[in-house]
């Protein structure tokens, strides 16, 4: 963080925003994969 600050830059802002978006899109992938397999699991018995 910007130590002439006591708040972050724009560019830091949105490098966070980014990063957070990022992460909670792969967990919402792996989250609806796991939910397809335990479906297709529920269709086969």
């Amino acid at each position: 963080m910007n130590r002439k600050s006591e708040f972050p830059t724009r560019e830091e802002l949105d490098e966070a925003f980014h990063y957070l978006h990022d992460q909670i899109n792969r967990i919402s992938v792996v989250e609806e994969v796991e939910m397809r397999k335990r479906d297709n699991e529920r269709h086969e018995e």
